[in-house]
């Protein structure tokens, strides 16, 4: 039995007979062509037809497995089609008379480490998207085959050095039991995928593949993010329990998923889901939780070439609305910085962009970018219960000027003659120290708080999320962490606005008793996290509760603290 540790992707348990991926990589030559008009055009027929076969999978998809998986094959799609990415490697082929495969690699390649370079693990990620459609579309240029097919009846886990959604999505789901993968990170459309498919995973699990053959059993373990070659019997009679509480959990969540979420004793909290895109905001359950707590807008302009018009705006931000059904909505302003590079933005390289130009900043300083995107929220609130929170902010002048410059977007409004909300409620996310500090002020000002722990935690801690050698600082059980976020809970109760958190700490199984005790009122998790959230507040007396703060100041170390948390988890 040999173990391997990587990192947890989806969570879950499975123990199956493996199937390794070996998928030989094409590394294209540069080499003429003789007829590169002729290559062009054998491209742009791969092209069409592979875009054609993702539009497919994305219908097929939306039938089997739900809207959010089904708008990664129209992300992929989206990709397939963009002519003005692949405009640049066949102009070279017509200029220079190179092969297509080569051009388009070396296209790939440039854009690819652009986006990998960039803070934002998110935008990290869609690297890998970029990747592997090309990577796709060369293989094809090759005659070379990327099927996955599984022989026999029983379900595997599939094993590779990196997955594609397309992988995952192709192959028969009856014989897909998980999957594991040396490289890829946990934001990974692949990993979203598994999520939403409820299948364990795991990545960046180095050298199991030069271990592992076909057939052999694996012990795939999604929960902690590790797996194990050949089990033992020890092994094995422990995930069969493990097994049998799991699927007895995931029965319970969906149950909870449907009801309201009040502890046993009638504490009422909201749940909401947060979402990235149009897309994912119309695959979201509005009977299955409070609204969408965090709708984050960059991506509409991550998508473009040049900025995003007020009506393209206005119709992504109407489509958001009108899918929540009546339920709330908080629309984040534009949170684009050094870390997201766009060519049209002609945004300055920083050193260190996450102290740098980014968020409300910049849209402070670029007021027509700002005052576009809050003319067509306030249209479209219009047509549902929307706010608007503005990010990173870190003095009362910059509410001040965000709260005037959204007064004028909607003075002309009325000057055009266009509908909207009366009131739209303003409030901001609190996630930098300074937030903390101020928060007492900010909340006579603002109509709602919500806690980004994401940031919060790197910004108090002083820790690079992204810097492996410092990850055991970044953890949201530091008592200075937890000291923040009850500051800003209180000051904003006493202000009398309510107060949210967006962050991963929202649906953290030992932070929750502790927010309900702090009185947090409203958890926004990701989509797939809200039955189980909603499931530990129904579990949760919330009277019980009322010393638990008290308690965690009596302690000095991050590990008491945890070891406290612990205690009071609700698995």
């Amino acid at each position: 039995m040999k173990e391997f540790k990587g990192l947890s992707g989806a969570r879950g348990q499975a123990l199956l007979p493996a199937l390794v991926l070996s998928r030989a990589a094409i590394v294209p030559e540069k080499r003429e062509t003789a007829d590169p008009e002729g290559e062009i055009a054998r491209f742009e027929a791969i092209r069409a037809a592979y875009a054609a076969e993702l539009d497919a999978l994305k219908e097929k998809t939306a039938k089997e497995n739900g809207e959010e998986a089904s708008a990664i094959m129209k992300a992929y799609a989206v990709i397939a089609r963009d002519n003005f990415f692949f405009k640049k490697p066949m102009k070279q082929v017509k200029n220079e008379g190179v092969a297509a495969d080569w051009a388009v690699a070396a296209e790939r390649d440039k854009v690819c480490a652009k986006f990998a370079a960039m803070e934002d693990p998110y935008m990290k990620a869609r690297a890998d998207d970029i990747r592997n459609v090309c990577d796709e579309l060369i293989r094809r240029l090759n005659g070379v085959s990327s099927a996955v097919e599984v022989q026999g009846d029983g379900p595997v886990i599939l094993m590779a050095e990196d997955l594609t959604p397309e992988d995952t999505i192709r192959i028969d789901k009856s014989k897909l039991g998980g999957f594991i993968t040396e490289r890829g990170g946990v934001t990974s459309h692949a990993v979203i995928l598994a999520k939403t498919l409820g299948i364990p995973a795991v990545v960046g699990c180095e050298g199991i593949l030069s271990a592992a053959r076909s057939g052999e059993q694996i012990y795939l373990n999604g929960d902690e993010g590790w797996a194990a070659v050949e089990p033992d019997g020890e092994m094995a009679a422990r995930f069969a329990a493990a097994d049998e509480a799991q699927k007895a959990m995931a029965e319970r969540y969906a149950q909870a998923a449907a009801m309201p979420a009040v502890t046993r004793d009638g504490h009422r909290v909201q749940v909401c889901v947060n979402s990235g895109d149009s897309e994912s905001a119309r695959a979201f359950r509005p009977d299955r939780c409070d609204g969408i707590g965090l709708f984050r807008t960059e991506f509409l302009f991550m998508g473009q070439q040049d900025y995003p018009s007020e009506e393209f705006q206005y119709q992504a931000y109407r489509a958001v609305a009108e899918a929540a059904a009546g339920k709330e909505v908080i629309i984040r302003t534009l949170d684009i910085g050094g870390d997201k590079q766009l060519g049209y933005m002609d945004l300055p390289k920083e050193s260190n962009p996450f102290l740098g130009y980014r968020a409300i900043r910049l849209c402070l300083d670029r007021k027509e970018i700002f005052l576009t995107q809050l003319r067509a929220i306030l249209r479209a609130s219009a047509h549902g219960n929307l706010k608007i929170m503005f990010p990173m902010i870190v003095t009362m002048e910059e509410l001040r000027e965000a709260k005037t410059l959204t007064a004028q977007a909607m003075a002309e409004l009325d000057a055009r003659g266009l509908p909207h909300a009366e009131h739209v409620p303003l409030g901001i996310m609190v996630e930098t120290p300074a937030a903390v500090l101020l928060s007492d002020k900010l909340a006579k000002e603002a109509e709602f708080f919500s806690i980004g722990t994401n940031d919060l935690i790197q910004y108090t801690t002083a820790t690079d999320r992204q810097n492996e050698r410092v990850q055991y600082l970044y953890t949201p059980c530091n008592l200075s962490v937890l000291r923040a976020i009850h500051t800003v809970i209180r000051n904003g109760h006493k202000a009398g606005i309510p107060v949210g958190m967006c962050g991963e700490a929202a649906s953290d199984e030992r932070l929750l008793p502790l927010l309900l005790a702090m009185g947090l009122d409203e958890f926004s998790v990701v989509p797939a996290q809200a039955g189980k959230v909603k499931y530990m507040v129904q579990q949760a007396d919330y009277a019980a509760l009322s010393g638990l703060p008290d308690a965690l100041w009596e302690q000095e170390t991050v590990e008491d603290a945890c070891r406290l948390l612990d205690q009071y988890a609700i698995r």
